[in-house]
């Protein structure tokens, strides 16, 4: 058939339907993003037929898309194994322990922002630090008397600084990914906006945490967890070896998959020869995650984790969302909104400027942070080349509002989860997550002021 060119009330049409549809889905069905980013594929059909293109077409576009996404779902599926083998081996409990060892009353804030932010990098997850290390301490700080708010704010803090800037994070890989970026190109130009943010944080949380009494200080909860961890774990620096390989690796320039799985390898030898797994288990919690044999509710909810299967739905929203962007990238649903934005803002600041405000608005609208990072990276890619700029300025972008400021919309998935776990609404521990609203105020002041904007190479 013949093809025709889509005009822009037909493209804006289509988005808001696929934004109402999303929209509808999670707010009120709560419908996993996966699904519904496949379904959206069937609201594009109509659209694309109108156009001139078959179903088999679309369908092409897709895959084509989708096709992005190999490299990081190989890259997920071992940060899964890595996990579970850091938990065998006793390297995140190691961790764990040496720093509960650390924790005064005084320093208490500033050791709980600095630990999330250890756990996190190390972890790669935001929701899996919550479950460890910000369990635990939100327990501690009920012992020394500490508002839970503000313990609740270090904690997001922390634990959101590495789902950002962790080269296993599944926002940072995504990110890299759908922006096609280097993902160290992509971290460098991360730090830029967060490292001053979390300095600033770490300021703040030393300075309420001095003008806290220690009076009330409980080391019960400290001493339990720690009892725990010793009696199932042989705690000193040989778990700890498995960190030190990957991250040797990768100062060593190695690729990010040889990197970690060669710390995997190291941390399955330890956890067989050292912690006393067998190989059966290993296998076992490689896939489906590490499972401790105990009937401590607190250590089961720190040390539950991991394994390939943990990553599968990440690589559903994937597979969905790359493939929703090529069909409306290939049949040229995105072209007029393109054009009415470079038309409308002709400048790299404008453009810059309206991506970042095209991030805000889809975490305010969508509950699923993916959704932003799949619909502006598609929007945006050929904006920022058309005028000069490199692809990590967008991706710092989506990561900057859209990883950070999720953690603060009240309906995000990730700030239900994280006022699940911890206990504390998202409005209440708001106000003391402050990396997670520093970081994109920065990231704006940067845009207006135009530094740290990288620009292609003529």
């Amino acid at each position: 058939m013949e093809k025709k060119k889509a005009s822009l009330a037909l493209s804006s049409l289509a988005i808001v339907l696929i934004v109402a549809f999303i929209a509808v889905g999670i707010g009120v069905f709560n419908v996993n993003i996966a699904i519904l980013l496949f379904l959206c594929w069937m609201i594009m059909w109509p659209f694309a037929a109108h156009l001139g293109y078959s179903f088999s077409e679309m369908e092409g576009f897709a895959y084509e898309m989708a096709q992005k996404c190999i490299a990081p779902a190989a890259i997920i599926l071992a940060v899964g194994m890595m996990i579970a083998s850091f938990m065998a081996a006793g390297t995140v409990p190691t961790i764990l322990v040496a720093g509960l060892k650390l924790i005064t009353p005084k320093f208490f804030l500033a050791l709980t922002f600095v630990m999330c932010c250890i756990m996190s990098v190390i972890m790669g997850t935001s929701w899996g630090t919550l479950g460890t290390v910000g369990i635990a301490m939100m327990g501690v700080g009920a012992g020394l008397g500490v508002n839970p708010a503000i313990t609740a704010g270090a904690v997001v803090s922390g634990a959101w600084f590495g789902d950002k800037m962790s080269p296993m994070s599944d926002s940072t890989i995504m990110c890299s990914a759908i922006t096609e970026t280097y993902i160290m190109d992509h971290i460098k130009a991360m730090m830029q906006t967060t490292i001053p943010a979390a300095i600033v944080s770490l300021v703040i949380y030393l300075g309420i945490g001095i003008g806290i009494s220690g009076d009330s200080y409980d080391a019960s909860t400290v001493d339990s967890i720690m009892n725990g961890l010793k009696g199932m774990f042989h705690i000193n620096l040989i778990p700890v070896i498995p960190i030190v390989v990957v991250i040797v690796m990768i100062l060593m320039k190695k690729g990010t998959i040889v990197s970690m799985m060669s710390g995997t390898v190291v941390a399955i030898l330890i956890a067989v020869f050292y912690q006393g797994y067998s190989v059966a288990d290993m296998g076992t919690f490689l896939y489906s995650g590490f499972i401790c044999e105990t009937k401590n509710e607190i250590l089961i909810s720190l040390l539950n984790r991991g394994g390939m299967t943990s990553m599968l739905s990440l690589l559903a929203v994937f597979v969905g969302g790359l493939g929703l962007g090529g069909i409306l990238d290939k049949t040229g649903m995105l072209e007029p909104i393109f054009h009415y934005i470079t038309e409308k803002y002709k400048s790299p600041r404008g453009i810059m400027l309206m991506a970042w405000c095209a991030t805000l608005l889809c975490i305010l609208v969508i509950a699923d942070n993916n959704f932003a990072f799949v619909m502006v990276a598609t929007l945006f890619g050929s904006a920022f080349q058309k005028y000069n700029l490199k692809s990590q300025n967008l991706s710092r972008i989506l990561e900057d509002v859209g990883t950070l400021g999720s953690a603060l919309v009240p309906w995000n998935v990730g700030a239900q989860f994280a006022a699940g776990v911890l206990g504390v609404s998202t409005l209440a521990y708001m106000p003391y997550a402050f990396l997670n609203w520093m970081t994109p105020i920065l990231s704006l002041a940067f845009i207006i002021l135009q530094v740290k904007i990288k620009k292609i190479e003529e």
